[in-house]
């Protein structure tokens, strides 16, 4: 098993959004992270027939929607097999609504919106411990193959996929590198710029639609800190909502392989 390259990492699913494997990254002890076990999307609701029959052989034995009840009627997840496995865990932030006013706001810039959306991650971190926990307890009861997605997959899902990682002992500089692999997602701005120029109905700048259609460093660097400020570090934080040393073994054992496995793999 090798290591993946960015363009590896996109699943070519029609319809998807930000479809990608965060699996294959090298760990602080020279693991690997297996491959095709580990997802990460946005809204699942677009996929074409072909994509239902493509997302079946992925294997996926839990699917973690993080999006708020609003969201899910707006574009709802199929129901039938293999969308079925669905776990629903809601995760609203309260600086959402602040970000809507903003982009309502004409007379705000760009820069006004990057640290909305600062303020977003540092939220996530701060006040929805209940909804990573439940994420990490549909993680360590799955066999199979685990995806966790918000609406775009980058914020809520960016989030937890980081956690996941940090839990899998891979480098911080690496779990960022992995959050900003949502840049590269093309079909993220394809899908998001023109409704949020339909839903706000005025020429939005392109830096404002960058700042929230992307993503950027300082984001999940607030989050980081905000963990960093509250807990000491994320293992502590990990403790803090259920992930002790017992399920990081168990995660660990599930979940990395060594590179004389990996070699023969």
């Amino acid at each position: 098993m090798k290591k993946m390259n960015d363009d590896e990492r996109f699943v070519p699913l029609e319809g998807s959004i930000n479809f990608r494997d965060f699996g294959g990254y090298v760990t602080e002890d020279g693991q690997l992270v297996k491959r095709n076990l580990l997802y990460r999307s946005g809204a699942l609701a677009n996929l074409t027939a072909d994509a239902h029959e493509a997302f079946s052989r992925l294997g996926i034995d839990v699917i973690c929607d993080l999006r708020r009840d609003e969201e899910v009627e707006r574009s709802p997840t199929p129901t039938h097999a293999p969308f079925d496995c669905r776990r629903h865990i809601p995760i609203n932030p309260g600086s959402t609504g602040m970000l809507a006013a903003s982009l309502e706001d004409r007379s705000q810039s760009e820069r006004d919106r990057v640290q909305f959306m600062v303020d977003l991650t540092r939220e996530l971190a701060r006040d929805h411990h209940d909804e990573y926990r439940e994420l990490f307890s549909c993680l360590l009861e799955v066999d199979g193959a685990f995806l966790l997605h918000c609406s775009a997959g980058k914020d809520r899902t960016g989030f937890g996929a980081a956690l996941i990682l940090s839990a899998l002992g891979v480098p911080e500089e690496t779990i960022v590198t992995d959050y900003l692999l949502t840049n590269q997602a093309n079909c993220l701005r394809a899908y998001m710029a023109p409704r949020m120029q339909a839903f706000y109905g005025y020429e939005i700048d392109a830096g404002s639609i960058e700042a929230v259609a992307g993503v950027r460093e300082d984001y999940i660097r607030a989050a980081l800190d905000e963990v960093s400020k509250a807990h000491g570090s994320v293992d502590r934080y990990l403790h803090e909502i259920g992930v002790d040393v017992r399920a990081r073994a168990a995660l660990r054992e599930r979940l990395l392989v060594r590179p004389l496995q990996a070699a023969n793999a």
